[in-house]
C-alpha cells in the first residue's frame, strides 16, 4: 500500500482510537516505522483529538482529578520493548489516559443526571403541593365572596323568603325584586331520586318558566338563579334529562312569593 492510500484509508484514526485489530495495528506500526509522513499524520490526528477534547471539555468536580491520579498511580509502569516502537508506547499511554478521563466524565454525568432527575421529581411534587394549596385558597375565596353576597341579600329588607314545600320538609329560596336577585339555599333540599335531576322554575302569568338546573354542588351551598319579572311563585321539578326540559315533568316543591 502506498503512503497516500494508507493515510486516506482511515487506519491512522482507528489506530489512535484503539479500534484496529492485530493485523491492522501491525500494518500501521510498519508504515509508521518506514514513512515520516505517516508519523506526521498520526501526530496531527492526536493533536486534533486533543484539541476537540479541550474545546468540548466540561469542568469536572473536584474529586475527579484525585480519582484519575489514583487510577494512574495504581498501574504498573511498562517500558517499551525493543520490538515495540516508542511511538506505539506513547500513543497507547495517551489513549489509556484519555479512556480513564472519559470514563470518569461519563460516571460524573451519570451521577449528575440521577441527581437532576431526583431534583426534578422533588420540584414536581412541590409544584403539585403548591397547586393544591392555591386551589384550596381559591375555593375559600370563592366561598367567602359567595357568603358575603348572601349575607347582603338576606339583610336586605326587600328580600322575600320563599318556602318551597314538598309535604315532608321545606327548603328556602330568597327573592329580591329591587336587586333583581334570586338565591337558593341548597342545604335545605332533599336528594333527588337516583338518576333524576332538579330543575328550577318561576311561575309567570300561570306558566312555568325555566330558571335553569339546580346545582347541588354550588359553592358554599348557595346558588344564584336568574331573576324573572312578575314571578308569582317558585318551583322545583324532578327531571330525567340532566339538561332539563321545556316544561316540568314532576313538580316536587313549590312556594308562593310573598307580596311586598
Amino acid at each position: 500500500m502506498d503512503i497516500q492510500s494508507f493515510i486516506q484509508s482511515g487506519l491512522l484514526e482507528a489506530y489512535v482510537l484503539g479500534q484496529c485489530n492485530a493485523e491492522e495495528r501491525a500494518l500501521v506500526e510498519d508504515m509508521l516505522s518506514r514513512y515520516p509522513e505517516a508519523r506526521t499524520e498520526l501526530q496531527s490526528i492526536e493533536r486534533a483529538l486533543e484539541g476537540y477534547a479541550s474545546a468540548n471539555a466540561v469542568p469536572p468536580p473536584a474529586w475527579m482529578k484525585g480519582r484519575i491520579m489514583d487510577l494512574i498511580d495504581t498501574e504498573a509502569p511498562t517500558a517499551p520493548t525493543a520490538a515495540t516502537p516508542a511511538l506505539k508506547s506513547r500513543s497507547w499511554r495517551w489513549l489509556q489516559l484519555l479512556a480513564l478521563a472519559l470514563a470518569a466524565l461519563a460516571g460524573y454525568w451519570i451521577y449528575r443526571n440521577i441527581q437532576l432527575e431526583a431534583e426534578k421529581s422533588t420540584l414536581e411534587d412541590r409544584i403539585e403541593e403548591l397547586q393544591v394549596q392555591i386551589d384550596a385558597c381559591r375555593e375559600r375565596d370563592q366561598r367567602m365572596e359567595k357568603m358575603e353576597q348572601i349575607v347582603v341579600l338576606l339583610r336586605d329588607r326587600d328580600t322575600r323568603p320563599v318556602a318551597l314545600d314538598n309535604g315532608k320538609g321545606t327548603a328556602y329560596a330568597y327573592f329580591n325584586p329591587v336587586r333583581h336577585a334570586v338565591a337558593l339555599d341548597i342545604a335545605g333540599l332533599p336528594a333527588p331520586a337516583p338518576g333524576k335531576y332538579f330543575q328550577f322554575w318561576a311561575i309567570v302569568d300561570n306558566q312555568p318558566v325555566s330558571m335553569g338546573m339546580v346545582d347541588l354542588q354550588a359553592v358554599a351551598g348557595w346558588q344564584n338563579l336568574p331573576y324573572l319579572e312578575n314571578a308569582a311563585a317558585l318551583a322545583i321539578s324532578q327531571e330525567d334529562n340532566p339538561g332539563g326540559n321545556a316544561t316540568p315533568t314532576e313538580v316536587v316543591m313549590v312556594g308562593n312569593i310573598p307580596a311586598g
